[in-house]
């Protein structure tokens, strides 16, 4: 009985050092969460016998249990390495379907555009909502960042210009009342000032376009009544579209805008006419163009991927735009020990572990996510070698007990009457 016993002892040392051994041989794996051997005594008894006089029988592996610490964050110079402060696990799907879990944010874009891992498992997110929040009644999908933002052409715009108040209006010499000069860009003489701006066309491609504008009529200094203004735009040296009036009160400064439309067919490869409203606003000083905005932009390539601690991603293109493209969530489990370890520092839900419970990184019982860093392994290799001199003399006792016990066996054996 004492060889059999001992024997399940030899055992359980052997797996000691082999969790130990494992422990130590992935303490450079990224994420990777250390395990303990449990053990449990092997007693039995009937119901016959004085349970004061039996023996135990032995020892026996109740279980290997990964232990969830936090490991140690190290920063890397790479954005879409992701690493987890506090709870939770990054949601991942493997290309045949398969839903895993992971500490693991070594993260990278594969050529779709995807946040895979090195073994080409997609990070999923939810969709968002209108608000920008997560949906999480619908199921997760992969986060795709687009390498390049197309281009948009202009189809409207918005000038705000601040005009002087002192200033004769522009005089053709024809003795007229109010005058009316003809327009010639060539010609400075014909117009009061003008602004040259670019616009884009359907391709991305930008092209010229100034609007010239002309003091029509003026009201004494401060007096009561409007001084007039034309505004006319033209494209590449050819006017676009019919000239606008503008009106300024002369006592308060309050301008009347007006909107000036450029048509498609005098803009080069655009397919949609451009509406710009001028807001223009009388002032003492001189002509300034205040600003200038409008909704068309050139092709763009990524530049940027930011990742906030709250999970959400938005990246930045070389014609200046920005996007946001997602907000990664975290899993949670009731029994985190509970997951099935499936190798790769992945993991599956079980029954003891419970469904996954999603949640915005940083709010109630999930960690924040830190940006250009991973987790290291929880492995202290002091401990392990410490564990593995106890496993060892644990083996060479049990070793030890069996020897004895064969020695026995061979004295009683030998014996002669």
């Amino acid at each position: 009985m004492s060889f059999y016993t001992s024997l399940t002892g030899l055992n359980a040392a052997a797996t000691e050092l082999s969790v130990t051994s494992n422990n130590i041989a992935n303490a450079g794996t990224t994420s990777f969460k250390r395990s303990d051997a449990v053990f449990g005594d092997i007693f039995a008894t009937s119901t016959t016998q004085k349970s004061s006089n039996s023996v135990g029988s032995g020892v026996s592996l109740l279980a290997v249990n990964q232990q969830f610490t936090q490991g140690n964050i190290e920063s890397s110079a790479n954005t879409l390495d992701l690493a987890i402060a506090g709870d939770g696990f990054f949601p991942i799907k493997t290309p045949d379907g398969q839903e895993l879990f992971t500490r693991n944010g070594a993260f990278m874009l594969d050529e779709n555009g995807l946040m895979v891992n090195d073994e080409g498992n997609g990070l999923q997110v939810h969709p968002l909502n209108t608000d920008g929040t997560s949906n999480f009644n619908v199921a997760t999908q992969g986060l795709t960042i687009a390498r390049d933002f197309p281009a948009a052409a202009s189809t409207v715009g918005t000038i705000s210009l601040n005009i002087p108040l002192v200033g004769a209006a522009l005089d053709d010499g024809s003795g007229a009342t109010p005058p009316t000069p003809t327009l010639d860009p060539l010609n400075a003489t014909t117009y009061n000032e003008a602004q040259t701006f670019s616009l884009y066309d359907d391709e991305g491609n930008g092209y010229q376009t100034t609007v010239y504008y002309q003091k029509m009529t003026d009201t004494a200094d401060n007096g009561v009544g409007d001084d007039t203004w034309k505004a006319t735009a033209y494209v590449d040296g050819v006017q676009a579209g019919p000239s606008v009036d503008l009106t300024i009160a002369n006592a308060t400064g309050t301008g009347t805008g007006a909107e000036i439309t450029l048509s498609a067919v005098n803009l080069p490869t655009s397919s949609k006419d451009v509406v710009l409203t001028v807001n223009p606003n009388g002032v003492a000083g001189g002509f300034k163009a205040v600003s200038l905005t409008e909704n068309g932009f050139p092709p763009g390539g990524l530049v940027n991927i930011d990742i906030a601690e709250n999970g959400s991603v938005r990246t930045t293109y070389s014609n200046g735009e920005q996007q946001d493209v997602g907000r990664i969530n975290l899993a949670n489990f009731s029994s985190t020990p509970g997951l099935k370890q499936t190798g790769g520092t992945k993991y599956a839900t079980t029954a003891n572990s419970g469904g996954a419970t999603y949640g915005a990184a940083g709010s109630a019982g999930f960690g924040t996510i830190r940006s250009g860093a991973l987790e290291r392994s929880n492995v202290d290799l002091t401990a392990e070698l410490v564990d593995l001199i106890s496993a060892q003399r644990n083996f060479q006792a049990n070793a030890k007990a069996i020897e004895t016990s064969s020695t026995l066996t061979s004295t009683i054996i030998n014996m002669r009457g």
